[in-house]
């Protein structure tokens, strides 16, 4: 099974990752360890494309993460496509609570040499502008490929965990 999680910045795209990890018991990739460098670094975009696809091209998997402009290959890969279309307000929330509560740490789904930190100005503008930059392209592509793979849209805590338990009960 591929399962592909995409959504904002503070959507709960790890934490769902992780927990359907422990479901599932598939490989977990969280695109931000292949993309960021030490010290939040950009990285060579063409490598970072490279190791994208690859990750793909595995058997199976869980990749969690955004980067709108190879969604369309992990789509395409992908047996189930999980969008967290959760509101503006949870995400800034809990953006800035990973932040406060975990300053300075590298945490498990965090690039090596990338502890966390406050919320920079572009990150906090990417956030705000992202249903308005990035929800329609993610829409698109959620269309293009309705009927042809497994498509979640969850909107709040409660989806989400109906959706856990649906894969508990191997009844996705």
């Amino acid at each position: 099974m591929k399962i592909a999680i995409v959504g904002s910045p503070g959507s709960g795209k790890s934490t769902l990752a992780f927990q359907l990890q422990k479901i599932l018991n598939i490989p977990l990739f969280h695109l931000d360890q292949y993309f960021w460098q030490p010290g939040w670094q950009r990285p060579d975009r063409e490598a970072f494309k490279k190791i994208h696809h690859q990750l793909c091209d595995e058997r199976e998997w869980i990749i969690e993460g955004m980067s709108v402009k190879l969604f369309d290959y992990r789509a395409q890969q992908a047996d189930v496509i999980i969008f967290l279309d959760i509101p503006l307000y949870v995400c800034f929330y809990r953006t800035f609570k990973r932040a406060f509560c975990n300053f300075g740490k590298v945490l498990a789904s965090s690039a090596k040499g990338c502890p966390e930190q406050f919320p920079s100005l572009e990150f906090s503008r990417y956030v705000w502008n992202f249903n308005k930059h990035y929800k329609p392209e993610i829409d698109k592509l959620l269309q293009k490929y309705r009927g042809q793979k497994k498509i979640f849209i969850l909107k709040n805590n409660d989806e989400i965990n109906q959706l856990l338990e649906k894969f508990k009960s191997n009844t996705i």
